[in-house]
Order: structure tokens, then sequence, then C-alpha cells
């Protein structure tokens, strides 16, 4: 029985005093990596923050791609004698992405999520190297070399725990605080001089020229963009969670009616077309620097509005994109880690231009939820049709923007092994044709 006791008081002072050196990964308090924060390891007077006498704050201006700067941690509470602290930067797109790198000094070290430094992109955790003491009340403030990512990523997000610790050597008595702050990109100002020229406008999935209420499209030409600059639309640039019709010093006009934008190069802008469309020829145009005094429009382009445009998106020539869960099915040889489907194996064809859904939204809504399509599917799969009853659902594709559809299928039993081909009609009107998903028994 001694000896039991004596083991495990004998662990004790390595608790109390291991994390003078920084907590464990994961004790920012973001609801992405668990919700933890030092309140977990160190017993002090009530949760995170509910004493008011204190705080942590974190400082950061917005950033320029690649360059680094400085941010501050700033700990501080009137009785407190020892300082410490936790930080991570996300992008706001996908919280579980790295956003840039630390680097350690002699006052922060930086700890991989995996344990091991270099962390290679992967995530990572600035927080202090050994709790500094100062005098009753004095704070401290930590300075953080903080790379940001190479490009535009859209908005970082930084979460950081401070702990105001009364420096007695054990875990009793601290108080522990937590705090977000987010940062943009520094964008230059818009000042595109040359004339944008439309050379085509097509569907975005048959890259047909001509297009569908609702539908994805691209457009195709020339002076989109400076130079070779090319930007997707991340985290910072949603408008009322919703895709945004100005986007990197560009907007686009069908019908007269500003679009939403998902993609812009110099070459090519990925948009999507309004529900409102009528069919029958439309005009479309490429404004630069919109709504400023140096806005500059390209001419009109003329595009033809098809009553519905379905099509299928593809993985390369000859494939319909298709997946099962997170699988590819896919030649191996066009998509690294793809499979072959089975007969009677339920997958998702992606696809775009179905048309009216219910409940209906407005173009570049991000979909909530389930919302199937208003029309009838027909579908064949290596040259069978699927009866409807395994057609499981044709809608919307959700937490997409709501140009993006899915169609859930069960794939006929008879299917021989080889290259199915896919056809498709949504109230008669029919995607492309020559696209395949292989099958393997």
């Amino acid at each position: 029985m001694k000896k039991v006791l004596f083991s495990a008081l004998g662990a004790v002072p390595v608790m109390l005093f291991a994390f003078s050196s920084g907590p464990p990964a994961k004790r920012t308090g973001a609801a992405v990596d668990g919700g933890l924060n030092c309140t977990a390891c160190h017993s002090n007077l009530g949760p995170a923050n509910s004493d008011p006498s204190g705080s942590v704050l974190v400082a950061a201006v917005n950033y320029v791609p690649g360059v680094k700067q400085v941010v501050t941690v700033s700990v501080k509470h009137p009785d407190a004698l020892r300082w410490g602290f936790q930080l991570i930067a996300r992008t706001t797109a996908d919280q579980t992405k790295q956003a840039g790198t630390f680097t350690s000094d002699t006052a922060v070290r930086v700890r991989c999520e995996t344990g091991n430094e270099p962390c290679n992109g992967g995530i990572e955790f600035a927080e202090h190297s050994n709790a500094p003491r100062t005098g009753a009340g004095e704070g401290f403030t930590f300075n953080v070399t903080w790379t940001p990512p190479a490009t535009d990523v859209g908005n970082v997000i930084f979460y950081a725990a401070g702990n105001a610790a009364n420096g007695d050597g054990n875990l009793m008595g601290d108080r522990i605080y937590t705090t977000v702050k987010t940062v943009s990109a520094v964008r230059p100002a818009c000042a595109l001089t040359q004339k944008p020229t439309i050379r085509d406008i097509q569907n975005a999935g048959s890259f047909v020229s001509s297009i569908g209420p609702g539908a994805l499209i691209s457009l195709f030409g020339t002076n989109f963009q400076a130079g070779t600059q090319s930007l997707s639309v991340a985290g910072g640039d949603f408008v009322n969670n919703a895709f945004p019709r100005q986007f990197s010093c560009i907007a686009v006009e069908v019908d007269g009616k500003r679009v939403p934008i998902t993609y812009a190069s110099g070459t090519q802008i990925n948009a999507q077309a309004p529900f409102t469309l009528a069919p029958g020829p439309v005009s479309a145009r490429v404004i630069l620097n919109p709504d400023l005094v140096n806005q500059v429009n390209s001419d009109a382009a003329t595009v033809t509005v098809q009553t519905l445009s379905p099509a299928f998106f593809a993985f390369g020539p000859g494939w319909a994109a298709a997946t099962s869960g997170p699988t590819y099915i896919a030649d191996p040889t066009v998509v690294s880690g793809g499979v072959s489907a089975k007969p009677g194996d339920v997958v998702t064809l992606w696809a775009t231009g179905l048309g009216a859904t219910t409940p209906a939204s407005a173009e570049g809504a991000i979909a909530g939820g389930v919302a199937p399509i208003a029309g009838t599917v027909l579908l064949t799969v290596g040259g069978i049709t699927v009866p409807p009853a395994d057609v499981l659902y044709a809608g919307l594709s959700p937490s997409s923007i709501n140009g993006l559809y899915q169609m859930n299928v069960r794939l006929p039993a008879g299917l021989p092994d080889g290259k199915a081909a896919v056809t498709l009609e949504v109230n008669g009107a029919k995607a492309q044709t020559g696209l395949s998903i292989p099958i393997k028994r």
C-alpha cells in the first residue's frame, strides 16, 4: 500500500511544474480543437474569463501574404506573478487548416500537433517556453513572430489562452482567460486599367456555350485580373453567408444583374447565373474596379439561356465526377486513390444546372440542408435506366454554393465490369454525353 501511495505522490511535483515550459497542445479554447483551455489542468478560481479583473489580448494587423509580423499576446491580472499563453492561427474558411507558421525564440516555443518540430505545414501552437515572473500585477506581453501563408487565404483567426498565475509553484489559484482575433489579407487598391474582353461564356460542368438558370458558369477571356494573379473565394470574402457579387476588384453582370463569383484569374472567372433567367439570348459583361471612378467595363457578350442546362462535372476527359463518401469513384490513373464502384453501391454524381429546388434560395447562397430539385430525373448507368426509387436524392449539395447539385444513386445490379456510361435528363433537357464511371465486381 505504501509503495502505491509513494508512487502516486512522486508524480505530483512533475505535474505541478510541467507546464511552466508550455501547456499541452490544443488548450486555446478553440471549438475546432475540442474547446479545451488551460482550466483543464490548472485548478483556477472558476472557468475561463470568470474573473473580470484580468484578461488576455491578441494584437495583430492585417497580413501581407508571406510577410512576417509580430503578434503580441498580453496577459494581465492585478494579483498575478507569473504568466503563460498558447496561441493558434487558422484559416476562417476551414479552421482545421493551419494559417502560416510561428517561430521559436528564447521566450516562445512552437509545439506541433504531431509533437515534432518542424511542423512541416501541420497544425502548430505557439506558447511560452518558460513562464516569466514579474512583480504583482505587472502583466506580461509575449512577442510571437508569425509568417502568414504565402498566398491570400482570406481571413485568419487567432485563438489564444492566457494564464495569470499566482506563482506559488502549484496549479491552484491561477486564472485563465481566452480570446479571439481575426485579421484579413491586405489586398491592393482596385486599380485595374486594361479593358477586359470576354471570349466565351460556358456551363462550368459541360463547357458548352449555353447556360441555364442557377447554373455554375465560366467566363473566358483576357484582362480579368492583373498579371498571373488568381484567387478563390475564402472565408473572409463571404457576405451574409453567401458568395460575393464583387470580388478581387471585379464584378460580373448577366442580364443586367450582378452575380456571385467563386474564382477569378486573368483569363477565367467562375460564377453562378441568376435563377431568374428566361430562355433566349442574354448579355453579360465583366466590370473592373466596380462602382469606383476608375471603373472599366468589357464589351457586352451574348450567351444563350436554356430552360434547364443539366451538366455533370468530370474527373478529366471521359470520366464523370463521382464519389462514395470520401472515396473517389475514378480511374486511379486519372485521380490518385480512385477506386471502381460495384453494382448495387450507392454513389454520388456531381452536377450543375438542374434547376429550381424546394426550398428555393437566391443564387450564391450556401445550401443549409437538403433541397430536392423540382424537375423529374431520368438517369442511365451502363445503358440501364435507374429506377426512380434508386435515385435516392437529387438536389443541392448541403454546405456548398447552391449551384452545385448531387445525385445519390444506387447502381443497377446488372452492371458489367468496365466503363459504365452515364446519361442524364431533367424534364427532357439532356446533360453532356461521353462520360462514364468505372465498375468492377
